[in-house]
């Protein structure tokens, strides 16, 4: 993993627990517009954070995956039986 790489995922996981800066925002923002694996990696942790969301809230009525998110989350469990 690049250095760069390495940061963007600090970040975004940084993201879930804080809000990031102007700085943050922005270094995160030009990154991911250039780097597919950590596109993936944002979004898999935004699913991860809107499924420990559901388990959480245990109101399976509000809160929803896009049909996206539900492939991925098959295509995860999928690789992860593999």
């Amino acid at each position: 993993m690049k250095q760069s790489c390495h940061y963007a995922s600090r970040l975004a996981s940084d993201s879930l627990d804080r809000p990031l800066n102007l700085w943050e925002r922005l270094r995160l923002k030009l990154h991911l517009s250039m780097c597919r694996n950590c596109q993936n990696c944002d979004n898999n942790l935004n699913l991860m954070r809107q499924i420990n969301e559901l388990m959480r809230t245990n109101d399976y009525g509000h809160v929803r995956l896009s049909e996206q998110q539900q492939v991925q989350l098959h295509k995860a469990l999928d690789n992860k039986k593999a």
